[in-house]
């Protein structure tokens, strides 16, 4: 049997991790357990991630405010390789920027316009214009927005064809009806305290025309709170994801600090244990963001077999949305082979409110040096391929780990 170790640590600002010794104690697990969420990584409400779904490769990993935050597995053995945590994020390229991406304003009225105001050919020169996002929180919109109704206009010419599915990403609050070239593309009732990623239809989309384009949108305030940002975004097909297998999840167990998972990939066996020492009796320990990922494996039919643990954790675990830009690197220390990223604003305790995450402070997946390990930082769709890199500044990016 095989046994290698991973460390996780979420550290506020700066900080080193230490491995730590667990007490003897008598543990038992709850086995055939269905809990609404399963917990992997959870420290405090900035360090807190989870499986959402029993099986753990049937959901991306996520923040307890339900926002992704994807740890991706696989397990390679003779060739063939086994998911068995975590789903691949949809990657999205960006067409019209939204404001967390990218400065941009709207054309707006706030007294109702003509009928055909989300037309592109309407005239809107007599119309105010602002920066985005609109609100009525002063510390966070750029425009300031409190009367009962909002009609914005943005044009916009596309620099590509977009030849995959497109998708209006939009924040809004509250009742609200979207345009694309004059044709509704979207209509809520209510708000949303998160950007969501609405489908176009295609037939609508396929009209983006190479010059003058718009998009509009009409906004009512109805239940107090304001707010509009929106944009574009496309989907970026990965070529590589039908290649994957679907590891079998053979078992789930939990203890008051670790959860257990067994998995058979092909002719391997592999136990994973997540273990956060949350002791009361030791409050350096319990204060301690760290959590330590162990991998075994096993075969099981008694032949040898070529393995490779593989391990992609995502730059937005250091972030509040995934559209910050992030610095990561990988460097060695004290027998440790170490990866670390963190937002390059580092904007200490700027935030506040309700779904929130944090975006200040370092992440760090460690793990023992030595030759069978390799770790990288890279910005591909497809992970699971060798890459090399030591330090990158971008969104979104993967922070890989290998071990043979």
């Amino acid at each position: 049997m095989i046994k290698h170790y991973l460390l996780f640590a979420l550290v506020v600002l700066s900080g080193s991790a230490s491995v730590a010794q667990m007490p003897a104690g008598n543990t038992k697990d709850i086995k055939n357990l269905r809990a609404p969420a399963y917990p992997l990584i959870t420290h405090d409400p900035y360090f807190s991630l989870w499986s959402t779904t029993t099986e753990l490769n049937a959901s991306p990993t996520k923040h307890w405010t339900g926002t992704d935050q994807s740890i991706i597995g696989i397990l390679n053995v003779d060739g063939k390789q086994y998911r068995f945590m975590g789903q691949q994020e949809k990657k999205m390229e960006t067409i019209l920027p939204a404001a967390d991406e990218k400065n941009y304003e709207f054309s707006y009225t706030e007294s109702a316009p003509a009928g055909n105001w989300m037309q592109a050919a309407f005239d809107d020169a007599g119309w105010k214009t602002g920066q985005a996002p609109f609100g009525d929180n002063a510390t966070m919109a750029k425009t300031r927005w409190t009367s009962k109704d909002l009609w914005v206009r943005r044009t916009f010419t596309p620099t590509k064809k977009v030849l995959t599915d497109l998708f209006l990403k939009i924040q809004n609050d509250d009742n609200t009806e979207v345009y694309l070239n004059g044709e509704l593309i979207y209509s809520h009732k209510g708000w949303t305290n998160k950007y969501i990623y609405p489908a176009i239809k295609k037939e609508i989309a396929d009209k983006i025309k190479p010059g003058k384009n718009v998009l509009a949108i009409h906004v009512a305030n109805t239940a107090g709170g304001q707010w509009l940002d929106a944009g574009l975004v496309a989907e970026v097909k990965d070529s590589q994801s039908g290649l994957i297998k679907i590891a079998r999840q053979k078992s789930v167990a939990l203890t008051a600090t670790q959860t257990k998972y067994e998995f058979e990939c092909g002719a391997i066996n592999l136990n994973l244990r997540f273990t956060s020492p949350l002791l009361m009796e030791d409050l350096e320990l319990l204060s301690r963001p760290v959590t330590y990922v162990t991998a075994q494996v096993q075969s099981l039919d008694g032949k040898s077999h070529e393995v490779e643990f593989i391990l992609s954790t995502s730059t937005d675990l250091a972030t509040n949305t995934p559209w910050q830009e992030v610095k990561a690197e990988h460097y060695n220390s004290s027998g440790l082979s170490i990866l670390k990223a963190g937002t390059t604003e580092q904007p200490v305790l700027k935030k506040k409110g309700d779904d929130l995450r944090i975006d200040w402070g370092y992440l760090y997946v460690a793990t023992a040096d030595g030759p069978a390990v390799s770790q990288s930082v890279s910005e591909n769709v497809d992970f699971t391929k060798s890459a090399s890199g030591s330090a990158k500044t971008g969104k979104r990016l993967k922070l890989n780990t290998r071990i043979s």
